[in-house]
């Protein structure tokens, strides 16, 4: 799908706030909310904008510690570790990739001890063959936003 100028500001305006309302998007962007409708629906469709979500905050809800760990994995095994590691409700994030380990994940959990019991399971996932685990202990930047 070809963006044009307005779907790029579209798309960075509905990044900023998924909730804005198709009236206040037409208005800032000069044209109508039907308009704004029909290009919406075609971003949703087309897969440019897969989901729209709330961003919950885990400090306030609890999840304290967050982590990355490097995940190596016996050959031929990788798919089946991705497959593990996708089901646990901890996991924000599962990258394969090229360098001293197989897989990065970036997890989010209460504590250091919930910490201690994640990494024992994770370790008994077949196909595992060794971990590296980074505490983080403060986040600087974190953003989701992609700017057209």
């Amino acid at each position: 799908m070809e963006l044009d100028k307005i779907d790029r500001k579209l798309l960075n305006l509905l990044q900023e706030d998924a909730k804005a309302s198709y009236a206040k998007l037409a208005e800032k962007l000069g044209i109508s909310s039907s308009g704004i409708h029909k290009r919406v629906k075609k971003l949703v469709d087309t897969g440019m904008v897969r989901k729209f979500v709330a961003v919950v905050d885990p400090q306030v809800v609890g999840k304290k510690l967050k982590a990355f760990m490097g995940i190596s994995t016996s050959p031929g095994t990788c798919g089946e570790v991705i497959a593990q590691l996708s089901q646990r409700s901890e996991v924000l994030e599962i990258h394969e990739v090229a360098g001293e380990h197989d897989l990065f994940v970036k997890l989010v959990t209460d504590d250091t001890l919930k910490l201690n019991e994640i990494l024992h399971e994770i370790d008994k996932i077949p196909g595992v063959s060794s971990t590296r685990t980074l505490i983080v202990l403060k986040t600087e930047k974190e953003t989701g936003l992609i700017q057209l």
